[in-house]
């Protein structure tokens, strides 16, 4: 990380320099050995320094460079590759109970031969967090993200602590980085908005560490939360409406006016407002087919603002008399929007019928509507596109097992694989799918090889490990 988070000052992160001479003794002679390329001698004086002072985040910092250097060597000179998958999960109770001990122990038994291993670097995270170090869960964070590049939930958690610590540059880049890799996630372009409009507003209005200082002070940092995503206070947007509502009633059809009051609606989450504006700055733009998407798109966060509110009920209120008829409207209402998600996509496509990234939602809201044999067609004119090939070739093969056509879906799912060459959340669910299809035809031994490609890298991935262990026994 490049900057400190407000919270805490002061103890959170030392320097060489604030070290006792001893532990500097350790960490010069730890430096001089990485040099000249000794890395297990690096590793272990590190791991002493640590063990004393661990919020030494340089340390920390080589330390994990040791060990991925050492491993990119070996992984040349024999091709081995460990996991640290098991020794992680033995340590996930002292995470909770002991976690400054669980840092040390993680350092040492996980993260020296696996550094970029999800799972230790997820408790390190954790138990940084416990021990009023966020600097060094951050720092665990961006670990996992170098080494899984490709998996954006990932790069989503980093972004958002990034947020939650007022590092909005960075949020705005990891978002934005999301944004290459998957260019249908809203909920990454919101964050990248969000988070451009906060440094925007730092930047402004305070400057520099200035703005940081006033972030120590909880009022003002509660107060901030309350801004809207253009930097807006909530009480300046709403005297931003007025005056712009002035303006409708004297002109309807000024379109810049009906496009800023649709922005304004959708910032103040105002959704049926910001609907009835789109709607209007659509037609008014002579069917703009950019605002006819924005208009789709506030209306599936509408429903998906609603579908959180029902289940936000539904778990406060088990037990309560009204629960069985309030769960009733939630199935209706969740099978009503996925009847309006086809029905919009399907328009869609009728009218841009070579857009391909339309076809993978349309194909993606059939999939999940149960109706597999129409999403078949649209997925496969959407795997034609570059960037979401994978995705299509993944729900197709699940399309054809859920048609009980195994053949087709093991073709599929296996070329996909084939496809990627790194171990990445979408792999890995391309081969525990065909894995679990290959059971179905019978072919255990060769769903276990495709189950143990997982185990190998990622050994709490769903029930993975209980599937390859018990295949020996």
């Amino acid at each position: 990380m490049t900057d400190q988070p407000s919270k805490p000052q002061g103890t959170e992160v030392i320097t060489e320099a604030e070290l006792p001479e001893k532990l500097r003794t350790l960490w010069s002679k730890g430096l001089a050995a990485l040099d000249v390329n000794n890395f297990d001698y690096t590793i272990s004086l590190l791991q002493a320094v640590l063990k004393e002072e661990p919020r030494f985040l340089d340390g920390r910092k080589r330390l994990r460079e040791a060990a991925v250097r050492k491993k990119d060597g070996e992984s040349k000179r024999f091709g081995i590759s460990k996991t640290g998958g098991i020794g992680a999960m033995k340590l996930q109770p002292m995470v909770k109970s002991n976690p400054r001990e669980a840092i040390v122990q993680l350092e040492k038994e996980v993260l020296a031969s696996e550094p970029f291993n999800p799972q230790g670097n997820q408790l390190l995270f954790e138990a940084a967090m416990r021990t009023e170090m966020p600097m060094t869960a951050g720092f665990a964070l961006e670990t996992i993200v170098k080494g899984n590049p490709e998996n954006t939930k990932y790069m989503h958690q980093l972004g958002d602590f990034y947020f939650e610590h007022h590092l909005y540059d960075q949020a705005a880049q990891i978002f934005g980085q999301i944004l290459q890799r998957e260019p249908t996630d809203l909920l990454a372009s919101q964050k990248e908005k969000n988070s451009a409009a906060r440094s925007s507003m730092a930047k402004q209005n305070y400057g520099g560490d200035d703005f940081r200082k006033n972030l120590r002070n909880a009022g003002e940092a509660a107060k901030l939360e309350q801004e809207n995503r253009t930097g807006m206070t909530v009480e300046q947007r709403e005297e931003r409406i007025v005056a712009l509502q002035a303006k409708y009633a004297e002109n309807q059809n000024d379109f810049a006016t009906v496009k800023a009051l649709a922005t304004l609606y959708e910032e103040a989450e105002d959704y049926d407002q910001a609907i009835g504006f789109y709607a209007w700055a659509h037609q008014l733009s002579n069917n703009d087919a950019t605002l006819e998407r924005k208009m789709l798109e506030v209306q599936e966060l509408q429903r998906a603002q609603k579908l959180k509110e029902f289940e936000a009920w539904l778990a406060a209120n088990e037990g309560d008399e009204a629960y069985e008829a309030v769960k009733a409207d939630y199935l209706a209402f969740k099978r009503q929007r996925s009847e309006s998600q086809i029905q919009e996509f399907a328009e869609q496509v009728e009218r841009n019928p070579t857009d391909n990234a339309l076809r993978f939602k349309y194909g993606q809201a059939l999939f999940e509507a149960d109706l597999l044999k129409e999403a078949i067609p649209q997925l496969q004119r959407a795997q034609q596109s570059p960037n979401l090939r994978i995705k299509a070739m993944l729900m197709l093969g699940k399309c054809y097992d859920g048609r009980g056509m195994f053949d087709l879906a093991v073709g599929q799912l296996q070329g996909a694989a084939n496809e990627l060459q790194v171990m990445d959340e979408t792999k890995k669910e391309l081969l525990y799918t065909l894995g679990l299809v290959q059971l179905k035809t019978g072919n255990k031994e060769a769903a276990m090889e495709s189950l143990k490609q997982i185990y190998a890298v990622d050994y709490g991935y769903r029930d993975v490990a209980e599937r390859v262990e018990s295949s020996y026994s």
